[in-house]
């Protein structure tokens, strides 16, 4: 091991390449903006994680909004369901990203629109879809399953028919997805950023990533799970085909990670080509959407504190069909569970680290949410008129509350300079960002002096990711601004290496009986050790207000028979976290 000195010699060298490299990504844009000015940030929310009817499963359970329609939705516009009804957003996106499974690009370009192949394989999908439901999760077992859950990963049957080349309608139906992102990208105004979903789910557990791009310099296919089946392959994918010398640049987001059992985060053993390539394009984390929250599981099953309960969905459906019951006792299976969920590994990530001999944190992610959407319906998340997911459409108000698992998602803030492509994801990649479960609370988190609160206007660099070299405790400032409910409380959690064992603690910072508009809060680590490897990210929380489940139920006036669903529930923000490396 290299002594304490030099370590700390070779981490001033390190962060210093960083801090250089940081400038060069942060200012390799040009200001293109009237109302923008250098260095000051503005919050813009957005969607990052939508899928329309160019996605298998969505398409079955009777999705018929185009990449098109969705865009056009974040800005404001109504869309039909194909219920018949209309939605629409009460306050539009500042960006969206349409993420359709890259796995049925190809299937969905033959069997639906443009070509419509009449074909046997093709008619069973679209009579499907025109079952209203009836046979909807038949063609998602029968279809969708198998392309993304089988190992090794398949092409879809009519792809070895003669007459039906696959490739070509997966390059054509990634142009068609390309086009509609270019032609609904106003700078200044709204961004839309181009990408897709690859979708690994073996045994039904979920490794999905959704892959954003930066500009409209984009590869010319699809990196899906079928032919690129292991992260380290998409990564080596994108490295090879998106390089900075041709104007691209790549970020992969995993989300649903509380069904993923810990699978793609594998970085104790994995090789340094493997890290670095995971440190380049897995920058941030989805934590929150409508297939539930991915925060936290607390060690004990039986924990019941609210401290993770948060809309808690562990039930898999998929998972539990094709694995079956796991030959593994409940606490494995419960560790199993918790590995992969955002504080778990930004522990792991802190082991790594130490382990490594301070070489590489591979596991620095930044928080983010989104809707998960399967209608087209970017940034959807009022809890008045949620139906209850994916699956959904045609149930009635009784069957909905009677599968009340899924919520409406969340969003993504970013903070950056200006409303284009180019500061949106150099914001992301900066982790200038963070999570809300749908309610767009004004949140910053960083480090500021002593009594930055004491100021009228608080000045502090929000999420500034990683602490330089100090002896002195930071101080760590958490203000927020009240969306369409007062705020509650605040919170600090603090996860930290102390003699190779992680521990986690929770600090409430502020509690308001009352509720507040805004907050601003300032806390001092008392047991700050600059030599132990932590982390810091706040969360803020609103009053209760209702779920969707006791919108629906008084609505539909069925609370009597559904009293587990007429509850009350904390809606939140998360920030993206601060680091101490040493």
């Amino acid at each position: 091991m290299p002594s304490p000195v030099r370590r700390r010699v070779e981490r001033a060298v390190i962060l210093a390449l960083k801090s250089c490299v940081c400038g060069l990504v942060l200012s390799a844009h040009a200001l293109t903006c009237d109302t923008s000015t250098p260095g000051v940030k503005e919050l813009y929310w957005g969607d990052l994680h939508v899928h329309t009817a160019y996605s298998l499963d969505a398409y079955a359970f009777g999705a018929i909004a185009t990449p098109k329609e969705a865009y056009a939705f974040a800005k404001g516009q109504p869309l039909r369901m194909a219920d018949g009804t209309t939605t629409s957003l009460d306050r539009p996106l500042d960006f969206a990203a349409v993420t359709d499974h890259a796995e049925t690009y190809d299937v969905m370009y033959l069997c639906t629109d443009p070509l419509y192949a009449d074909d046997a394989y093709c008619n069973a999908i679209r009579e499907g879809r025109d079952s209203k439901g009836k046979l909807a999760r038949h063609i998602f077992n029968t279809y969708l399953l198998p392309l993304v859950s089988d190992t090794p990963p398949q092409p879809a049957a009519i792809c070895g028919k003669n007459g039906f080349d696959c490739a070509a309608a997966s390059t054509s139906q990634w142009r068609r997805t390309q086009f509609d992102a270019n032609h609904a990208n106003e700078p200044c105004a709204f961004t839309a950023l181009i990408g897709y979903e690859w979708t690994p789910s073996p045994g039904g557990r979920h490794w999905h990533r959704n892959v954003i791009y930066r500009s409209e310099r984009v590869p010319d296919q699809v990196f899906d799970y079928i032919r690129f089946p292991q992260i380290g392959a998409l990564w080596q994918a994108l490295a090879a085909a998106c390089t900075a010398e041709d104007g691209c640049d790549a970020l992969t987001i995993p989300h649903n990670m509380n069904w993923a059992d810990g699978g793609t985060f594998e970085v104790e053993q994995a090789p340094e080509a493997e890290l670095a390539a995971r440190a380049r394009f897995e920058r941030i984390a989805e934590i929150h959407q409508e297939k539930g929250n991915s925060e936290c599981l607390p060690k004990d099953r039986n924990d019941a504190s609210a401290d993770c309960a948060f809309e808690r969905l562990i039930t898999n459906s998929a998972k539990e069909r094709l694995t079956g019951p796991e030959d593994l006792t409940d606490v494995q299976i419960w560790a199993n569970a918790r590995s992969s969920y955002y504080r778990t590994l930004l522990g792991r990530g802190l082991a790594a680290y130490e382990s490594s001999g301070g070489k590489r944190n591979p596991l620095m992610l930044g928080a983010i949410g989104s809707t998960d959407t399967h209608f087209g319906t970017a940034g959807k998340v009022s809890s008045d008129d949620f139906f209850g997911g994916i699956s959904s459409l045609w149930l009635t108000d009784e069957e909905r509350l009677a599968a009340p698992g899924y919520n409406p998602g969340g969003l993504v803030a970013v903070w950056a300079e200006e409303n284009t492509r180019a500061a949106i994801f150099d914001a992301l990649k900066a982790r200038s960002a963070y999570a809300t479960s749908g309610p767009r609370i004004r949140l910053r988190f960083g480090v500021s002096a002593a009594k930055a609160c004491d100021q009228a206007a608080p000045k502090f660099a929000p999420f500034m990711g990683e602490l330089l070299d100090t002896d002195e405790a930071p101080t760590f400032t958490v203000q927020a601004a009240r969306d369409r409910q007062r705020l509650a409380r605040v919170d600090l959690i603090k996860g930290s290496l102390v003699n190779g064992e992680y521990q986690e603690r929770t600090v409430v910072l502020a509690d308001f009986a009352e509720g507040r508009h805004t907050a601003c809060v300032s806390w001092r680590d008392p047991d700050y050790d600059p030599a132990i490897p932590a982390y810091w990210y706040a969360r803020v929380l609103e009053k209760p207000s209702p779920r969707w489940t006791k919108s629906l139920c008084e609505r539909s006036g069925l609370c009597e028979r559904f009293p587990d669903q007429d509850v009350r529930v904390q809606q939140r923000a998360w920030s993206s976290p601060i680091w101490r490396l040493p």
